[in-house]
C-alpha cells in the first residue's frame, strides 16, 4: 500500500509537469538554440546587444532542460533508509543518546530522526522492539511504523509489526501512551494493547488477555497455563531464536502448566523432557 500511494504521487507528478511549463516554450527549437549557443563560443568575445527575443527563446530551453532533468531526478528510486541498529539471529539492547533503553528482537532494525533529543524524539522501527522511555517533558517520544505512530512521554512498551502480517501490535506495560493510525487514536495504560490492521485500516483496543509470553525474546520469562505443547515449542523457539520441534507429533496436544524464569534453553528442555 506504501508502494503503492508513492508510485501514484509520481504519476500525478509526471502528469503535471507539461501543464507547468508555459505553452509558449513549449514549442521552442531546442536544437537551434544550441546550434546558436555554439556559434557565439566559436566567434571571438565582441560586446553586442542581444535581442530580447533570443534571451527568451534561450531562457525557455533553459526552462525545458530544468523542468525534465527536476523529474528525472523525482523519478529516481529513494536512497533506502540506512538503521543505526539492526539484528539478525540475536536480539539487541542500546542506549540512545537521550538515556531510553530499546531491545530489538531478531530480524528488526530501528532509523534514528535526525535532530534526534533537540525538540523531539523521533525514529521509525522495521520488526519488533521493547521501548524504556527516559521521562522528559518538553521532548516527546514518538515511533513509527509502516502506517502507526506511537507517542509518549516516559513509559515502556513494546512495538510488534513483525509476527502477525498485516497488523502492528503495540503493548503497554508502564505509564501512557498514545497510538494513531489512519485517522484514529487510542490511550493506553498498563496491561493494555492495542492492534491496527492494515486490511480494514482499523485502530482498536485488544479485549483479550495480553499474551504473557509476549515480551519473552527480551525477559526470558514464560508463563504457560495448561499450554499446549506444539504452541509451548513454538513460543520457545521464538524467545530463544532457536528451531525447536517435536520428534513424536502427538505429543503436540498434551497440555503444560509451568513457569520459566530466565532460564537456559538446554534446562528449560531438560524439565520439558522429564515433565512429559
Amino acid at each position: 500500500s506504501a508502494n503503492e500511494r508513492y508510485f501514484a504521487g509520481l504519476q500525478q507528478l509526471w502528469d503535471d509537469v507539461p501543464s507547468a511549463i508555459p505553452a509558449w516554450s513549449r514549442t521552442v527549437d531546442t536544437e537551434a538554440a544550441l546550434q546558436k549557443v555554439k556559434e557565439q563560443l566559436r566567434a571571438k568575445p565582441r560586446a553586442r546587444i542581444v535581442p530580447v527575443g533570443d534571451w527568451v527563446r534561450w531562457a525557455a530551453a533553459a526552462a525545458v532542460l530544468v523542468a525534465v532533468a527536476a523529474t528525472w531526478l523525482l523519478l529516481q528510486p529513494a536512497a533506502p533508509e540506512q538503521p543505526d541498529v539492526a539484528t539478525t539471529t540475536t536480539t539487541r539492547t542500546e542506549t540512545l543518546t537521550d538515556g531510553s533503553v530499546v531491545t530489538l528482537n531478531r530480524q528488526s532494525a530501528l532509523v534514528v530522526a535526525k535532530g534526534f533529543n533537540q525538540r523531539e524524539r523521533r525514529m521509525r522501527l522495521h520488526g519488533e522492539a521493547f521501548f524504556q522511555v527516559k521521562p522528559d517533558a518538553t521532548r516527546p517520544f514518538f515511533v513509527e511504523t509502516e502506517a502507526v505512530e506511537v507517542k509518549v512521554v516516559g513509559t515502556a512498551f513494546n512495538v510488534d509489526e513483525r509476527s502477525h502480517p498485516g497488523q502492528v501490535v503495540v503493548t503497554v506495560t508502564e505509564g501512557k501512551v498514545q497510538v494513531a493510525a489512519a485517522g484514529q487514536s487510542l490511550l493506553l495504560t498498563p496491561g493494555e494493547q492495542a492492534a491496527y490492521t492494515a486490511a480494514t485500516r482499523s485502530l482498536a483496543r485488544l479485549t483479550t488477555q495480553p499474551d504473557p509470553n509476549a515480551l519473552a525474546y527480551k525477559t526470558r520469562v514464560f508463563y504457560f497455563n495448561a499450554t499446549p505443547l506444539g504452541e509451548v515449542v513454538a513460543q520457545l523457539s521464538a524467545g530463544y531464536g532457536t528451531d525447536i520441534s517435536l520428534k513424536n507429533k502427538n505429543l503436540a496436544g498434551c497440555l503444560l502448566r509451568a513457569d520459566y524464569n530466565n532460564l537456559p534453553l538446554e534446562e528449560v528442555l531438560e524439565r520439558l523432557t522429564a515433565t512429559f
